[in-house]
């Protein structure tokens, strides 16, 4: 037969196509060499869910559907099953439909037939069950197309034994990994550490794992990883991948500890950006891993700077106190002792100061009773500065010189410049700028020997209000310049709404009212929406500015042209320029 075959092609100018040469790949790689010796005028299209790998092979991964054409897809299916199904208010939930089914042509044409006896809506609302509800597809088509679920098992009984074993434990991933992480999480029983690459390239060969070669990572389809979730639970070792994912991300996460405070910090925050939804998956499996509650304790503590500077106070405060109130983590030791500082600390960003208080004062004396200094230290700036914002300067006091004085003693320049500029804020309150200055000066240049970029922008921001305050305008200008600049690098929210108060504030002084009700109403808008409220210290600064500003405006002026953040911090780059 391939003789006669050969013989025939010899001398013809042909396209050939041979169809999902998957199953048979050897021998279709054979024919398919033996077909291009024997005929040079001849092209060949052979489509398989991995590559043939003969010579003058070119592979082309055929992508998933663009959203639009997926969309059109799900329409012309649909209308096929129901000739009067029409969109109406159902556009959104169609797209979701799309979007969760990946592009897949099959996914969506079974899941548009279902629009004989379910809404759209409630077709979206049972995709979580998706290998149940996506059945029922032509009764003509082969069987691994009557069926989600058989299209993927097509692909997954080519897979060996080992193959399996990484292709189910890369389901505990969230949001995609790194060939690292791989290799930490599925080097597990009979698979070695360094037989991981050569799975995970088979993987992607076989079309089960998409690589972004760019980044240098990896992911599922949410389809194709929803089936290999199924496929863990049933071999018994879901609970085994997901405890070493936590491992790896606790270890992934106090590499980046130090980072966040140095002069790599933008590129680390970034890279935590894209592992946010691996952290999140990691902190929730500490219900149940084994040495879970310590391992919560730890993450929320490491993890602090991040939920901090993106903004995202309520998560991370979420994500604290349930670490906090976990079974197993209430012994009164190092771990908790951080973790309710850091619970205080989130408190008292977003204004909460008697819950602040109640957290840091349970931090305070469990580092008083283990004799702890840095941690006592740790404790008392916060608190401190919650005793301040509930208008107890005297205690206040008290707290930040005990805080100075024991930074000083433990010799930690990090927590100095901290304390100094707790101190400072508390002077700025009582109107004492010139003690303040040199407060915020030292921890400034503490901050820039730190490479800190974060706590050099808290700095200048300090600084810049005190030179508003006396009236020295271009110092002020050059110092929120820099302050962009920092911004640019690292993306901190809360500088980003500092600096639009602090522009409101220099517009005022100035007396360009319009412009500093703009920034103020952009500053007052983002704090709704990511919880952080203004300190004591500049509050002194930015009310007594604002009250005249709001004094100069009618109350329609004042609140019209209300500003987004990205562009309100676009306008205050061109104003201070």
């Amino acid at each position: 037969m391939s003789e006669a075959l050969l013989q025939y092609v010899k001398d013809r100018q042909l396209l050939l196509i041979l169809d999902n040469c998957e199953h048979l790949l050897q021998g279709c790689a054979e024919l398919a060499r033996s077909l291009l010796q024997s005929a040079r005028a001849a092209k060949l299209i052979a489509s398989s869910r991995e590559p043939l790998r003969i010579a003058g092979e070119t592979t082309y991964a055929v992508p998933a559907l663009p959203q639009s054409e997926a969309e059109r897809l799900f329409v012309e299916r649909a209308r096929a099953a129901k000739p009067d199904f029409r969109l109406n208010g159902a556009a959104a939930a169609v797209a979701g439909v799309c979007r969760r089914l990946d592009g897949i042509p099959l996914a969506i044409e079974l899941a548009a037939a279902r629009v004989r006896t379910l809404p759209v809506e409630a077709i979206a609302a049972r995709l979580d069950d998706r290998f149940r509800l996506l059945t029922g597809g032509d009764r003509t088509a082969l069987p691994r197309q009557q069926t989600l679920r058989a299209l993927i098992d097509w692909s997954y009984e080519l897979l060996s034994e080992d193959e399996r074993a990484v292709f189910q434990r890369l389901a505990v991933f969230a949001g995609g990994w790194t060939m690292e992480a791989a290799e930490a999480v599925c080097s597990s029983g009979d698979v070695e550490k360094a037989a991981v690459l050569d799975h995970l390239s088979g993987l992607v060969d076989k079309s089960l794992v998409v690589m972004d070669a760019d980044a240098m990572r990896y992911r599922l389809l949410e389809t194709v990883r929803e089936y290999a979730l199924e496929r863990l639970e049933e071999s018994g070792a879901g609970d085994d991948a997901r405890t070493r994912h936590l491992h790896y991300c606790a270890a992934f996460a106090e590499k980046a500890r130090p980072e966040l405070t140095g002069p790599r910090q933008g590129e680390w925050l970034a890279r935590l950006d894209i592992e946010r939804e691996n952290l999140l998956a990691a902190h929730a499996w500490c219900e149940r891993a084994p040495n879970g509650p310590e391992l919560g304790l730890q993450l929320v503590y490491l993890l602090r700077p991040y939920w901090l500077n993106r903004g995202l106070l309520g998560l991370g405060k979420r994500l604290t106190v349930d670490a906090l109130m976990r079974t197993g983590a209430q012994a009164r030791n190092f771990a908790r002792c951080r973790a309710l500082s850091v619970a205080g600390q989130f408190c008292y960003f977003r204004g909460e100061h008697e819950e602040a208080q109640r957290y840091l004062e349970e931090s305070l004396a469990i580092g008083r009773e283990l004799g702890d200094r840095g941690r006592v230290a740790a404790a008392l700036q916060p608190l401190g500065m919650a005793h301040l914002s509930r208008g107890d300067l005297a205690t206040a006091r008290r707290y930040l010189e005990e805080a100075l004085a024991l930074a000083a003693e433990l010799n930690e320049p990090r927590e100095i410049a901290a304390a100094s500029n707790q101190l400072g804020q508390l002077l700025r309150v009582e109107g004492d700028l010139d003690r303040a200055e040199a407060l915020y000066n030292r921890m400034l240049e503490l901050s820039r020997q730190l490479g800190d970029r974060d706590t050099t922008a808290i700095g200048l921001l300090n600084l810049a209000m005190v030179a508003i305050s006396r009236g020295r305008a271009e110092e002020a200008r050059r110092m929120l310049l820099d302050v962009l600049a920092i911004m640019d690098e690292t993306g901190s929210k809360p500088a980003g709404q500092s600096l639009l108060e602090v522009c409101a504030g220099f517009a005022a002084l100035r007396k360009e009212w319009i412009q500093s009700a703009r920034f103020y109403g952009a500053a007052e808008a983002y704090s709704a929406q990511t919880g952080i409220r203004r300190d004591a210290g500049d509050a002194a600064f930015l009310e007594p500015l604002i009250s005249a500003a709001r004094k100069a405006l009618s109350s329609e002026l004042f609140t019209a042209g209300l500003l987004g953040y990205d562009a309100a911090s676009a306008e205050a780059r061109v104003w201070l320029s």
